[in-house]
């Protein structure tokens, strides 16, 4: 192998130093560097004014360009495919053998790099309609639409376990990087809270023990639901709209049967659709801003869901709210599959 060619700033450097009258010695000394290196590149200036390697010099790529357009084919036909898999197909079509890391550079060529896929619901064909019906119904709201909308969301969050990753960044030989890790227990305690979201502001966390059921969930709305109604109907005279999930504790017949006699007609709901939910996003700046918490039991982690809680800006959702039409328009746009909201 070869030795490292010598960059073109070393190069111009060695030009105006042997022109200030500094010895080939004395230059070598200075940056380091052979004194045949010196004599190579002062001569080949004086014959060519140029100390710029040709073009077309190194050696020459294992893959020809159309090799390199299979390796591209077959990521784009299969995102999943690992660099051991595109290794072997190189090895079985073109009995060529190369190392990760030119399948990997080739890749990034062409504007292919890896990233983390994103975990979200399995979609079947009939919520995929019954997501786009839902959307298209509400494709034409505008902002102040959603001002009579609430949603609605229970969510869990236990003591240690966060739900969101958590980014480090460390010097690669530091010994000391594994008491930075994310604390992991099982069964180590969880909180369950239930609120809401509307356009006018958040409602209070209702804490709850263990599983919610429907008796729970009657209970909850029975205590609370009231006071949506006293605090956001006087800013919104349109007919309210109450959002929720199609989770069991939702839909029983205990729970509808409660919503027949208290007169309440929750707005039909697609399945699988996290995504159009705003509590979903509120539960993850939830747990974003618990990071900054020492929790080690239960009471401590209600204390933390509070004032957390209490730190999310009006302007959050405001944010959120103003983001429903591209959520819809998204949804539309990947007929009916998950958005990246």
């Amino acid at each position: 192998m070869g030795r490292k060619a010598v960059d073109i700033t070393t190069k111009r450097t060695i030009i105006l130093l042997r022109a200030s009258g500094m010895s080939q010695h004395e230059i070598s000394r200075k940056l380091n560097i052979s004194r045949n290196c010196i004599y190579q590149t002062t001569n080949k200036f004086n014959k060519l004014y140029t100390v710029a390697t040709k073009p077309g010099t190194g050696r020459r790529s294992k893959l020809t360009d159309r090799q390199k357009r299979a390796i591209k084919l077959q990521q784009v036909r299969d995102d999943t495919l690992l660099l051991n898999d595109l290794i072997r197909y190189l090895q079985t079509s073109f009995n060529i053998t190369v190392s990760r890391r030119t399948v990997s550079r080739i890749l990034n060529e062409f504007d292919m790099f890896s990233y983390v896929a994103p975990r979200k619901p399995r979609i079947n064909h009939r919520q995929r309609y019954s997501r786009l019906r839902w959307c298209y119904q509400h494709l034409s709201w505008a902002e102040n639409d959603w001002s009579n909308f609430i949603f609605t969301d229970e969510s869990n969050f236990e003591i240690l376990n966060r739900k969101n990753r958590i980014y480090i960044r460390r010097f690669r030989n530091d010994l000391k990087r594994f008491e930075r890790s994310q604390p992991r227990v099982h069964k180590g305690g969880s909180v369950g809270i239930w609120s809401y979201l509307t356009y006018h502001g958040l409602g209070p966390i209702v804490f709850y023990d263990g599983s919610l059921n429907s008796d729970k969930y009657i209970d909850i709305l029975d205590h609370h639901l009231p006071t949506v109604y006293e605090k956001f109907l006087p800013q919104s005279p349109r007919k309210i709209l109450l959002q929720q999930d199609n989770t069991r504790p939702h839909v029983s017949i205990k729970t509808r049967e409660y919503f027949k006699k208290k007169k309440i007609n929750p707005i039909p709901w697609p399945g699988n659709s996290a995504d159009l939910n705003l509590m979903e996003n509120i539960w993850s700046i939830l747990d974003d801003k618990l990071l900054k918490y020492n929790i080690n039991n239960a009471e401590q982690l209600k204390t933390a869901l509070k004032m957390a809680w209490m730190e999310i800006s009006h302007d959050t959702i405001q944010k959120l709210f103003e983001s429903m039409s591209k959520r819809i328009r998204q949804v539309i746009k990947r007929r009916g599959f998950a958005s990246h909201y």
